[in-house]
């Protein structure tokens, strides 16, 4: 059985803090690989302004390329539908039946309070194990008690760095040299991205 994270997002644009958590949390949960999964239609979001889905999943691509460990899953991104995680997990278990993966679906802690609006939840902590990640100090809401037990929480060192945050400085015309991956801010620069 194969020991896979599965780190779902819109990535736009992956950064630095991104990479830094999976590998953090690869290593510290014994994970053979960790799967980014970009979003097509997030159902929590507001997806008007998100870059086409060949723009964010090419920089996650050009992201992991250095990477043994990281790989780039696109099965959300050929669905034109909305992306929910437990279509995602099922069509996965389908698809990789013959190495019987093992999931562990990596969140963030603020998503934990948000669990109970996501579809078909008690299914998903059944398929896999969900790890939230964060820093010390989150207070899960009254709404994510039902889930708590079957939650493993995991602190890690995170970045002040965001999407937005990453995506202001470019339209601002600020360097993100460090904020993310050198071969993504190339990227970004030669598809005037973000401008």
């Amino acid at each position: 059985m194969k020991k896979i994270g599965l780190f779902g997002g819109t990535f736009d644009p992956i950064h630095n803090g991104h990479l830094i958590i999976s590998e953090y949390l690869r290593d510290e949960l014994g994970l053979e690989e960790i799967w980014f999964i970009p979003a097509n239609i997030h159902p929590l979001k507001n997806n008007q302004d998100i870059v086409g889905p060949q723009h964010r999943l090419r920089m996650a691509e050009l992201a992991c390329a250095n990477n043994q460990y990281l790989r780039v899953v696109d099965i959300e991104l050929k669905r034109d539908s909305v992306s929910y995680t437990i279509d995602t997990i099922n069509g996965l278990l389908e698809q990789f039946a013959e190495i019987s993966p093992s999931f562990y679906f990596l969140i963030g802690m603020d998503n934990v309070n948000d669990l109970h609006r996501w579809k078909a939840p008690d299914e998903i902590l059944e398929k896999c194990q969900v790890v939230a990640f964060g820093r010390p100090g989150f207070k899960p809401g009254e709404a994510a008690q039902p889930f708590l037990q079957s939650i493993r929480f995991v602190h890690v060192p995170l970045l002040e760095i965001s999407s937005t945050f990453v995506r202001n400085r470019v339209r601002e015309g600020h360097s993100v040299r460090y904020l993310v991956p050198d071969a993504v801010d190339l990227y970004i620069q030669e598809k005037q991205l973000y401008r």
